[in-house]
Parts: C-alpha cells; sequence; structure tokens
C-alpha cells in the first residue's frame, strides 16, 4: 500500500475491502483503487473526499446492490464513511466517461445509488499516473487508454462549457462554498493545463499566486482561506465586490486558456 496513504486512511481503506470480500462472491471484485486526493498526496483528515473505483467482472444483480448498499451502510459507522465517493464498473469499461457507460453503482456520501458519477478523462489520468492499488491487478498492467489529449478535451469543456456559463450567474458566488469550489478548480485546471500533470487543489492555488497577476492573488487567497479555516474572518469587506471577482476570475482564465492551451494546443497525445 502507498507510502502516500495515511496510516488511519489504510486502516479504514483496508476495513473496507474486507467487507467486499466477506460478502460478495469471490469472481466479483477484479480490482480495489484509490484515486483523488489520496493518490496526489494532498489527503485533508477534515474535507478531502476518499475517491475509489471497484472494478467488476460483470454488472452487479439486485442482490449484490442491496449488499454494496449494507456494506455502505456499515462503513458509515466511520467518520470516513460518508466521505467515500466512487464507483462500481466492469472491468471491461476501463477509460470510459459517463457518455459511454450504462447506469452502474455508484457511491456518494456514504449512500450507494444506481445512475452516473463524477467519471471523466481525469478520473482515469489520476488513476493512471497516480492512483492506489488496494487489491487486484497492479495499475500499470491495466492499460487505462486515456490520453493527455482527452485530459485537455475534458479540460476544455470545463472551463468553456460549466465555468463560463457560471460566470453569467454572479450571485452563486456570494456563497463561501461555490468561491472556493471555483477558485480551487480553476487553478487545478490553469495549473494542470501548464505543467501538463494533475495537480492537488491545494498546490495549485499555491502555485497561481505565483503564476497569475497581483489582481487575483486577494481572491486566491480568499478561496485557499475558506478551504483551510472557513471559520476566520474573510478577506474581502464586501461580499458582492468577491461575487464579482470571482466572475471576472473565471472570465480572465476562460481568455488565458483558450489563447494559451485550447486554440494552438499543447497536447502530443502521449
Amino acid at each position: 500500500m502507498s507510502n502516500q496513504m495515511p496510516m488511519y486512511v489504510q486502516s479504514f481503506t483496508q476495513n473496507y475491502v474486507e467487507l467486499l470480500n466477506k460478502h460478495l462472491p469471490s469472481d466479483l471484485i477484479e480490482g480495489v483503487y484509490i484515486y483523488g486526493s489520496i493518490a496526489l498526496g494532498a489527503f485533508d483528515e477534515v474535507k478531502s473526499d476518499i475517491d475509489f473505483i471497484v472494478l467488476l467482472s460483470s454488472a452487479v444483480n439486485e442482490q449484490e446492490l442491496s449488499i454494496l448498499q449494507d456494506i455502505h451502510v456499515q462503513m458509515n459507522k466511520h467518520a470516513f464513511g460518508k466521505r467515500m465517493d466512487g464507483l462500481y464498473i466492469q472491468a471491461s469499461m476501463i477509460g470510459k466517461t459517463n457518455e459511454e457507460l450504462p447506469a452502474y453503482p455508484y457511491c456518494t456520501d456514504g449512500i450507494v445509488e444506481v445512475g452516473y458519477w463524477d467519471v471523466n478523462h481525469i478520473t482515469w489520468w489520476i488513476l493512471k499516473k497516480h492512483g492506489i492499488t488496494l487489491q487486484g491487478i497492479p495499475i500499470g498492467e491495466l492499460n487505462i487508454p486515456t490520453k493527455w489529449d482527452d485530459v485537455l478535451e475534458t479540460m476544455e469543456y470545463n472551463i468553456n462549457q460549466y465555468w463560463f456559463s457560471k460566470s453569467k450567474k454572479t450571485y452563486l458566488f456570494l456563497s463561501d462554498s461555490m468561491v472556493e469550489f471555483a477558485t480551487c478548480t480553476i487553478s487545478r485546471i490553469v495549473c494542470s493545463l501548464e505543467l501538463r500533470a494533475i495537480l492537488s487543489k491545494d498546490e495549485a492555488v499555491r502555485l497561481c499566486v505565483d503564476m497569475l497577476p497581483k489582481r487575483w492573488h486577494l481572491l486566491l487567497k480568499e478561496g485557499f482561506r475558506i478551504r483551510k479555516k472557513a471559520n476566520t474572518k474573510s478577506l474581502y469587506k464586501s461580499k458582492l465586490k468577491r461575487a464579482r471577482d470571482c466572475r471576472d476570475f473565471i472570465l480572465y482564465t476562460h481568455q488565458l486558456c483558450n489563447e494559451n492551451f485550447f486554440i494552438r494546443g499543447v497536447s502530443n497525445g502521449n
């Protein structure tokens, strides 16, 4: 098990794998893997989710789905249980995104449902490059097909569709949670494009303070404050000013990314 995983998380995930093996058919589980902040070495004991992917030999039936739900009820007795976010998909679906996948069981906030969760090429890239194997075939042998071009396409959608649409709704950024989400997520996109690697949100915000013009430093520090010390006093005197800065930051990074990465491209398909 990777040294990146804190011991208290190792114990929790080991218990989870034991429950899977105890209650599900022995030939159903092909692999259990961790990605996300743990894999990136940036797990926050207070806030971070435990992101996981379980690869299956076949689609689960109703009885197996019920077992998965019961397993997560057991896991929810631990403080980390409701921070488990992950999916259960067939191993033959490795590298596919939601648009290509049939509905599958997924867990969010410790509850298992069937539908679609957050599966995109960034998910697969983090697993491919940084993932931790809890059980099953080593990640290097999974032959995850995702390439940097695929990651670039996902980031282009995030900036040009998702975040650009949010820039038209300044009121969204009156809330602390949206300020944190916008500053940290967009910083991650900008730094990942610049460095051709997926960074943790914490690392990305710190780098953006150095990389981006001074105009954005207060907003970036505010997002980091909310993320790390939410109970402290805001760096802004006005929530409306902060919301407008968020909107303008989205528009600035939208232009920055299109001029420097999406139009001329930084990928070579590796």
